[in-house]
């Protein structure tokens, strides 16, 4: 197999995983009622300065595209259909039609519910490579998305220390008090409340989590450096996300796709030849 056929099979590979996630996440809008013909017609009242969100706004585009039934029925439609096209296919103007619609949907988002949810950033980003076949330019892309992921991380925790912010013992517990209010008032029993009652009623603790939550994203800097740790920060973004749920109530798992920049592609491509993998393919058949 020559060099070629080898970044064919990388390539084939790493878009089934890219672009299965991203069918997820699309499957969990619809279910959740988040997309475009879900909105019926939002009034946009969205006061927001940010050069992006404005001129969006001023196109007529997420009005055009949340007017009447069947506009918004046939965005979701193509929205859904690209990344079955592209993994069908692997011809790259469906990922790039993908991206396109992607963006058009999370700044309409976005507008419509008048808050920044940034979890779709992730499927932008990733999804870029797949713009192109050129193997020099799709590893160059690929790589920049694994930067990408690092600096979220890496970024918070500084933000958090130049704001003197991780220093401030009470720091975590007055946010919970102020963010998780409706979940104490309408779910005082669940699972989630007692994690977050147990924080605010012991601040010491909850510092101490803050300062871990820190050394935690602080730790993804070393991923700029050396991919020697790669394997581990892959698990630690995983169970960051989880706790992140728990505690802080935000839902990051959007977020995850990145996580595939982290992931040894030679050892994935070998699993199908271990000698285990092959007994159960073999009984299976």
């Amino acid at each position: 197999m020559n060099f070629s056929e080898n970044f064919e099979k990388e390539f084939r590979l790493k878009a089934n995983f890219v672009f299965g996630f991203a069918l997820w996440i699309l499957f969990h809008r619809f279910i959740s009622a988040s997309i475009i013909s879900a909105m019926a017609k939002p009034p946009f009242i969205f006061q927001e300065h940010e050069i992006i969100y404005k001129y969006f706004l001023a196109s007529g585009i997420p009005q055009f595209i949340t007017s009447g039934s069947l506009v918004p029925a046939l965005f979701d439609v193509c929205w859904y259909a690209l990344p079955i096209l592209f993994l069908l296919t692997i011809n790259r103007i469906f990922a790039i039609a993908f991206t396109i619609i992607t963006t058009v949907y999370f700044l309409t988002y976005n507008i419509a519910t008048a808050h920044h949810y940034h979890s779709l950033i992730g499927v932008l980003v990733i999804s870029i490579p797949f713009w192109t076949k050129k193997e020099t330019r799709f590893h160059f892309l690929w790589e920049a998305a694994r930067y990408y992921w690092l600096y979220i991380f890496s970024s918070a925790a500084l933000w958090k220390i130049l704001r003197g912010s991780a220093f401030y013992s009470d720091q975590l517990s007055n946010i919970l008090k102020s963010q998780q209010l409706n979940l104490l008032l309408q779910h005082p029993d669940s699972f989630k409340a007692h994690i977050v009652q147990f924080f605010i009623t012991h601040p010491p603790i909850a510092h101490m989590a803050l300062l871990i939550v820190v050394a935690i994203q602080l730790s993804f800097i070393v991923g700029f450096f050396t991919k020697k740790y790669d394997s581990y920060l892959f698990f630690i973004a995983i169970f960051f996300c989880i706790a992140n749920y728990y505690v802080m109530g935000i839902v990051s798992i959007e977020l995850l796709i990145l996580n595939f920049t982290l992931i040894n592609w030679n050892t994935v491509e070998q699993i199908p030849e271990m000698p285990a993998v092959t007994k159960m393919l073999a009984w299976y058949n």
